[in-house]
């Protein structure tokens, strides 16, 4: 298996946005790479990764059809497997230990699954996800982490003294829940959600919603305003957000979302102040900087986890040999207590009959 992956380390949102590929796009790269071996595309606000069975010349040319591919990374063989053992411990995201990157890593899966791309993959997925789901039972790395709607939530209830009128538009998604969820235990603010349908609006509870269609009527209402749909295009364009406002005072304007859902010239007008996704590094920096210990015992069950799947490979794949080793049960107690030594004597016995 290998690797192409696009992250918050390796390029910033205006490059990332072009690659955050929609459902219908992930549909059709899973057509294309189909034919090839199949393939696992996993979209955040993040990152962008796609993980396939065919060699990456083959995997580039499909993506250039998208844009130039100067930012990409790319990870080969054994090193694609440890990174998306990484990935699902949380030791690669901008907050190490956050709980939302399992859970899409499990959706993009899922989706793959659904597709019939993921022949020869699900071994190892499956081995990722449930190391990621022991890291998280075995230490406290995620009780110690927070997450960018955490994040979101502390910047609009340190924006100015006092009481806030909060706008949360895209709400009823999994990020908007969490921003609404921790600004609603804060007694600081009013809020006010976006709902598109009324079962939407159902869902928001004892947060009073309005029409998406009406978000641009209540700007002029609001102290901060967050943003976090799903949307390809802009959700709120400058011009509509000048002519919406008409009381002189500063806001607050949160963009979560990739593509942004905010026209970035909003920062040009009169109070307005800007933040991306990108402006949490700071914050995400000194929270990593606060758990050592918790990564540091993450990493470990993350490597024992990768050499685990990678020993029950080789036992698969040389299941013949190793019947007729007259040594097999000391090999099976090999294979449980040090399951890379495991690996690395499977393959230099084997490589020896060859």
């Amino acid at each position: 298996m290998n690797c192409l992956f696009l992250d918050y380390t390796r390029a910033d949102v205006s490059v990332r946005e072009k690659f955050a590929f929609s459902t219908r796009v992930r549909a059709a790269l899973y057509e294309a790479f189909r034919p090839l071996g199949g393939c696992v595309v996993l979209v955040t606000c993040n990152r962008t990764e796609l993980y396939f069975c065919c060699d990456c010349l083959a995997a580039e040319n499909i993506l250039l059809s998208f844009g130039a591919l100067s930012f990409w990374g790319r990870a080969i063989g054994e090193a694609a497997e440890r990174r998306l053992f990484l990935l699902a411990a949380g030791l690669l995201s901008m907050l190490i230990g956050e709980d939302e990157i399992l859970g899409q890593l499990r959706a993009a899966y899922r989706e793959a699954q659904e597709a019939g791309a993921t022949i020869g993959m699900d071994c190892v997925f499956q081995a990722a996800l449930a190391c990621g789901k022991r890291v998280r039972g075995e230490t406290k790395i995620s009780s110690l982490a927070c997450s960018v709607a955490t994040l979101a939530a502390a910047r609009v209830l340190s924006f100015r003294p006092g009481k806030k009128r909060v706008l949360v538009i895209g709400a009823t998604g999994k990020i908007g829940g969490s921003v609404l969820k921790n600004l609603t235990a804060s007694a600081d603010t009013e809020l006010l959600a976006t709902a598109r349908t009324r079962e939407g609006a159902a869902r928001l509870l004892s947060v009073r919603s309005v029409p998406y269609a009406a978000r641009y009527k209540y700007l002029d209402w609001a102290d901060c305003v967050v943003c976090c749909t799903a949307a390809p295009h802009f959700v709120l364009r400058a011009d509509e957000v000048s002519h919406a406002l008409c009381t002189e005072k500063s806001r607050l304007w949160i963009d979560l979302a990739v593509p942004p859902d905010i026209d970035r010239a909003v920062a040009q007008i009169s109070g307005c102040i800007l933040v991306g996704i990108d402006d949490f590094c700071a914050e995400a920096e000194e929270n990593n900087r606060r758990k050592t210990k918790e990564i540091q015992a993450a990493q470990q069950i993350a490597e024992r986890g990768l050499a685990e799947y990678a020993a029950g490979e080789a036992a698969r794949r040389y299941a013949a040999e190793l019947a007729q080793e007259a040594d097999r049960r000391a090999m099976y107690d090999l294979r449980k207590s040090d399951p890379a030594a495991f690996t690395a004597e499977v393959a230099a016995r084997c490589a020896g009959r060859r």
